[in-house]
Parts: structure tokens; sequence; C-alpha cells
């Protein structure tokens, strides 16, 4: 008898994840012969209940919820050597992994997705003893972002973040990064934003980085030169109406397998790095690719 476990955090999504309850149950069976479902509770509940369902032998696992609790079910199944299949339907402010994966961000049209799905192996990250399966972001804006209320982002959205970057734009002092790549090439970048992608899209623009997926083995590092970064931003505004932002002017970018960063400023103190849009581990770190490491429903007719 092949079983699923439905995990909703019922905070995501304004409740969302309760109003289609059913319906998710009812796509479900259509694979499965039973279907467990668990409301989150506290702090890592679906990590736990993830690796639960796997050392239990279910099937699959399948999480309702932001981009933090899609980290959280990954990293559940992330460490074990048998991993089972994952599904998600992304009820967050971001959801990049959505995006890229073509599944669909109105949550009744993915929940009846799971009908029919198929499974594609996709690449996530280690970094330090954590994962992350969209995006690290070390800086200025990534630490402003991680100050964004809850209330702020479920009253404002995405809107919430652009106020709170350009705040952080205005203010703060770039630091100076060194970057190992590859274990052979050492860079050092002045920059008030570092970012680490494992796919196209990074806050919910899709067209961040040019030629990425889900599956390349690549991590995708950009760093936007500090010099006169006001008078880059029209140009990057151009680049989200039909480029990559990867390629605009006074951007650097690195396609690596590895990376150890570390802040050079004697003056800097525990500088965080945002992973998945929440709080992650002081630098300095190690972030190295997993490559094909989850294995993930997306709906039937879903691009690669």
């Amino acid at each position: 008898m092949s079983k699923a476990m439905l995990i909703i955090n019922p905070a995501s999504g304004k409740g969302t994840g309760e109003r289609i309850q059913a319906d998710l149950e009812m796509a479900l069976t259509a694979s499965f012969d039973e279907i467990e479902t668990r409301f989150t509770q506290g702090e890592s509940d679906t990590k736990y209940w993830s690796r639960e369902a796997s050392e239990k032998n279910y099937e699959a696992v399948v999480v309702v919820g932001g981009d933090g609790t899609v980290n959280e079910g990954i990293s559940g199944i992330a460490e074990l050597d048998t991993r089972i299949k994952f599904g998600f339907i992304p009820l967050g402010t971001a959801n990049d992994l959505g995006r890229a994966l073509g599944i669909s961000l109105n949550p009744r049209k993915a929940a009846k997705d799971l009908t029919n799905f198929k499974t594609r192996k996709i690449d996530i990250a280690r970094i330090n003893n954590q994962y992350f399966c969209n995006v690290a972001a070390i800086g200025a804006i990534p630490s402003a972002v991680m100050e964004t209320s809850s209330e702020e982002k479920s009253k404002f959205g995405f809107f919430a973040y652009v106020r709170d970057s350009m705040r952080a734009v205005l203010k703060n002092s770039p630091y100076t990064y060194k970057l190992i790549l590859d274990d052979d090439k050492e860079v050092e970048i002045s920059t008030k934003v570092l970012v680490i992608a494992l796919t196209n899209s990074v806050g919910s623009f899709e067209n961040m980085v040019a030629k990425a997926s889900p599956d390349d083995g690549l991590l995708h590092i950009m760093a936007l030169k500090d010099e006169n970064l006001l008078m880059e931003i029209p140009g990057l505004l151009k680049e989200l109406n039909g480029g990559y932002i990867s390629e605009a002017n006074n951007m650097l970018t690195y396609h690596v397998k590895k990376v150890v960063i570390s802040v050079m400023n004697e003056n800097a103190m525990d500088v965080k790095v945002n992973i998945d849009g929440e709080t992650g581990p002081i630098l300095p770190v190690e972030i190295e690719i997993l490559p094909s490491h989850i294995e993930v429903m997306v709906p039937s007719e879903a691009t690669e």
C-alpha cells in the first residue's frame, strides 16, 4: 500500500492550505492509496515530519507553504541516503522554485495538477550544515529583507521587499567579500548584495540568471559592483523587461560547483546569510552543489 504525507502550514497564504486540503487529498488519491495530513504548529515541524515520512517508507511527502516551508521539507530528506518523492504547493511571496519548475501559483490549479504528475530531479545546495533549494543572499539588501515582518509581507507582498531593499541601498555601506571558487580561484568583491542562485528565478524575477536551470549542476553567483549603484538601477529595471539581470552592466557573475565566502571588513560583525527567505548561518560559509539530489513532483505538462 502506497502512502503519502501531506504537510500544510496553516499560516502561509492567509490560510489557503486549509481551504484546499480536500482538493489536495483528492488529487493525491489518484497516485497513492493512503494520505496522511498534518498541520504545522511550530518551527521545524515540516523538516522533522518529512524525514519521518522517508524513514517510515512513505512514497512521497507534499508540503504546502512558502519558500521557508519548502526549504524545511527538502532539508528533512536531503541528508538521507534514500530520498522519497517531494511535492509542494507554493504559497509564499517569491515562490522561486515553483516558478522555475512550472508549478502553478494558483493554489487550486497546483493542487489539481498533482492528479497527474511526473517527477524531475533537481539540484540543491549545502551551506555549512544546512541546505537551500532556491537562493542564498548576503549583504545589506538581504539583511533588510530578513527584517521584513510577516505582517508587512502579508499586507504588501513583494513590494515590502522592494521598499526595504531600496532603504538598504541608500543607507548602508558595502562589505568586501573573499570568494574561493572551486578550490582554485580567489576573488574579492565589494558589494551590497551577493546572490548564489540555483535557478533562473530569484525574488520572483524569472529572468535573473541567463541559462540557469534547476538541474544544471551549478551555483550561479552574482554581485553588483558598488560603484554608482543608484546609477545602475535604471539599467537593471530595463533588464527586467526582457533581458537577464546576470548580464547587466557592472554585474559580476560566476558559475561554479563550490564556493567559500568570508567577509574582509574588520568592523563586520555576524554577517548572516539569507537562505530561501529565512535567516541562515553566519559567515564564513562553504557552499557546495548537490546535483540532481531531490526528485520533485511537477505537472505532467511542465516544460524543462
